[in-house]
């Protein structure tokens, strides 16, 4: 064999030889080899042994990088061999005499002098500092447990003659392991005192005053309240019964009442920025009760992102039809993410609507065609979807917090999972096909059925622009259409100038109407037609005449204020209002996507603040997180640079873009990261070149959208609300955190699209080259 062939051999085998040192330091590498290598043939056998038999053997040259090095260079000896060496190479020196089992060895030597190694270790050091810089701590979305630690802070005193003169004093701490009490000065007591002090009658604890006792632990000065604080701990012989009770009502007064102070900010926290987080998602959410085997749509919440960043009822328009829904229902409970298109095709017989999933339309092999005519005609959305179920507990938890009887809400408490919906239409509107494709006749599980559900939305009093209270009744009313015919109809809700009738499907009405309600004293009174839908018959009328709007107003008011608890319940805005903040609840515990919360700070990677991802999100895929440290340099950082550098940061932060695609390919033999540049991907020939390994199995494909939205304010719609609790303790505190709120600049969501962008590519849809790409392949 010649020596080409022998460092040919070495350079292939060279991990194979690194791992075997350490069997010929424990004179142990035939062993090693017949482990490692019983398939190698005895040539390569024979040369493998034999060079690392010589990298192992002990050697006295002097090793000096010198010629390589980063200065400055430093001299010393080591294990008596004098050493020439900058701090890479003391550092390779190191890790090298470590492995050789602290020898200096001719692998150590040549470990050192080779300029390839140093760079591959400078390479190595420069990616860790690249990732530790893109580093950001992580959140959940699910309520923080704080156990057996968790302590309210009641509104109730008690009070004992042994302590402070009988005077009452506030509990600063309340939990089933003790009681913490709040003085204005240190009490005239010493640990291990025992003192009775007595409970006064409270709902869900005690049902009469009830004398406990109390073991002294502790007094310590409470400088952020700037009172003494007294710890008492129950004795061993203290009614187990009542600390059962006391640990069931502190766990379901917890969200009514505030907890302990680190407690209660710590909690405070999290609600904030999951409020933020909803506030300024693109994702819509739309709650489902059961249907049978299957779900149904209820409800909608509408913000001021998810209404700016899609259209609402376009969206809602994909979800609606019942076939296709069940169909969606199915795929989401097996994937938990589905994507549907729903639009127009041209065809000969004229326009027809289609709505399908995109594993649907795979399954009739007919993706790309159907894409490929949506994408010519242009009338069409894309609807991402992610499901996710909402637990009892979450119900309980959000009736609790907003203080809502479930009772008068029984559809809000049918709601068991939440769908997560957002356009991702501009992805495919510029798609076009590589490769010819059979245009088959279109399938009739395609066609929209045009019976569809009916789905409400409700929105944050800012969005909604009505002005005037209304008022959910039930009367019935007649409509004059004729000079002796009228129509019957109900009054589905009031205002002071308007109200809401519901008719016969299809009846024929004017723009102005005269409308009577006996049981409402209102007499052919002239109203004007705002909107009526003729297939369900729902009519929406305001007061023509200006002169007439006051009286009207004057008798409703009437009306309301003599039958007060009445109309109380059926005020529509307390409805919306309890409906938005039980719903919005439910929402923030279920954010589908990975999201990053960023701050105002002069260095950009420093505004990465908080990321908060769900238990079960793979939105980091190709990348995992470490405990609760999140890494986002795939996604972020610049690629080949020696420092850490954000280009796709700096543009969202001055909001000169908005979106980005982040694509890596994976190999499949080695795991190794390939990252490909979003024109590339969507553009170039390197697409087919994707598509040719995904046929053959060789690589795995990660799509990631990457989307900035800017604050839309200092508040969200349920800030005072979450900083209530919080006033009550601690206003120094209360007010830090109402003024960080102003802090917070931008939200970006990292959401994986790789089943979608895989499907694609596999079916031969390519993006349309744009004009600065067709001048810039002219140039060259």
């Amino acid at each position: 064999m010649s020596a080409g062939d022998e460092q040919a051999i070495i350079k292939q085998y060279q991990p194979l030889i690194r791992a075997l040192i350490p069997y010929e330091q424990q004179n142990r590498l035939l062993e090693g080899i017949n482990k490692f290598s019983k398939r190698l043939p005895s040539s390569v056998r024979k040369v493998v042994k034999e060079e690392v038999v010589r990298l192992t053997s002990l050697t006295d040259a002097p090793a000096d990088n010198s010629a390589f090095a980063q200065f400055p260079v430093m001299k010393f000896k080591h294990f008596g061999v004098q050493m020439r060496l900058d701090k890479v190479g003391a550092q390779i020196l190191k890790n090298e005499t470590s492995l050789y089992q602290d020898r200096y060895t001719v692998g150590v030597f040549e470990s050192v002098m080779n300029s390839d190694f140093y760079q591959n270790q400078i390479k190595k050091e420069q990616f860790k500092k690249i990732v530790d810089a893109f580093n950001v701590e992580s959140q959940s979305f699910t309520d923080i447990d704080f156990g057996d630690d968790i302590a309210i802070r009641p509104n109730f005193t008690i009070s004992s003659p042994e302590f402070e003169k009988g005077r009452h004093c506030s509990i600063s701490s309340m939990s089933h392991k003790g009681i913490t009490l709040e003085t204005k000065r240190p009490p005239n007591a010493s640990t291990g005192d025992v003192i009775t002090f007595t409970i006064p009658e409270v709902k869900g604890l005690t049902k009469e005053p009830t004398e406990i006792t109390l073991e002294l632990e502790s007094v310590k000065y409470n400088k952020h309240l700037g009172k003494y604080e007294t710890s008492f701990n129950f004795p061993g012989d203290v009614d187990k019964g009542f600390l059962a009770t006391l640990k069931r009502y502190v766990a379901v007064t917890a969200y009514k009442q505030p907890l302990q102070r680190d407690l209660e900010i710590e909690r405070a926290m999290q609600e904030l920025e999951r409020d933020r987080i909803l506030e300024n998602s693109p994702w819509l959410p739309v709650f489902l009760a059961p249907e049978k085997q299957s779900l149904k749509p209820m409800i909608a919440l509408f913000t001021k992102a998810n209404v700016e960043h899609n259209d609402a009822d376009k969206l809602l328009a994909s979800l609606q039809d019942k076939a296709i829904f069940a169909t969606l229902v199915d795929e989401l409970r097996k994937y938990n993410e589905a994507y549907v298109f729903h639009g127009n095709i041209k065809t000969k017989n004229g326009n027809v609507q289609i709505t399908a999933t995109h594993r649907q339309l795979l399954a009739l092999k007919q993706l790309n065609a159907l894409v490929y005519l949506l994408a010519k005609g242009g009338d069409f959305i894309c609807t991402h979807c992610r499901l996710d179920s909402v637990t009892r507990e979450d119900k309980q938890k959000a009736f609790a917090i907003h203080d809502i009887a479930s009772k008068e809400f029984e559809q809000l408490a049918q709601i068991s999972h939440v769908l997560y919906c957002k356009d991702v239409s501009a992805y495919l509107t510029n798609l076009t096909l590589s490769a010819k494709c059979d245009f088959k006749p279109l399938s009739k599980t395609l066609r929209a059925s045009g019976n569809n559900w009916r789905i409400d939305y409700v929105m944050e009093e800012d969005l909604d622009r009505r002005s005037e209270t209304r008022y959910v009744i039930d009367k019935p009313a007649s409509i004059k259409v004729g000079l002796l015919t009228s129509l019957d109809a109900r009054v589905a809700d009031l205002s002071a100038s308007g109200m809401k009738l519901t008719v016969a499907p299809h009846s024929d009405l004017q723009k102005e109407i005269r409308v009577s309600v006996p049981e409402l004293k209102i007499k052919g009174e002239k109203y004007k037609v705002v909107h009526y839908h003729a297939e369900t018959g729902v009519v929406r009328l305001c007061l023509v005449e200006d002169t007439r709007k006051a009286k009207v107003s004057s008798s409703v008011d009437h009306m309301v204020e003599e039958n007060t608890a009445y109309f109380k319940v059926r005020d529509i805005a307390r409805i919306q209002r309890s409906t938005h903040r039980y719903i919005w609840e439910l929402a923030v515990r279920h954010m589908p996507s990975l999201s990053v919360l960023c701050v105002m700070n002069r260095f950009t990677l420093d505004r990465l603040k908080t990321v908060y991802q769900s238990d079960t999100s793979d939105d980091l895929y190709p990348f995992s997180r470490t405990q609760n440290i999140i890494p986002l340099h795939g996604f972020f950082a610049d690629k080949g640079q020696a420092k850490p550098k954000s280009q796709i940061l700096e543009a969202m932060f001055k909001e000169t873009s908005e979106q980005a695609l982040v694509v890596h390919c994976v190999r499949k033999s080695d795991n190794r990261l390939v990252y490909i540049k979003e024109r590339d991907f969507l553009f170039s020939k390197l697409r087919t070149q994707i598509k040719t390994q995904l046929d053959e199995e060789k690589i795995h494909l990660s799509a990631t959208d990457v989307t900035a939205i800017r604050c839309h304010g200092a508040i969200t719609p349920l800030t005072k609300k979450r900083l209530a609790q919080l006033s009550k303790l601690d206003k120094a505190m209360y007010d830090k955190l109402e003024t960080m709120q102003a802090g917070y600049t931008h939200c970006i969501f990292i959401t994986n699209m790789s089943a979608l962008h895989h499907d694609l590519v596999v079916d031969n849809l390519i993006a349309k080259p744009q004009r600065q790409d067709l001048e810039s392949e002219g140039a060259a």
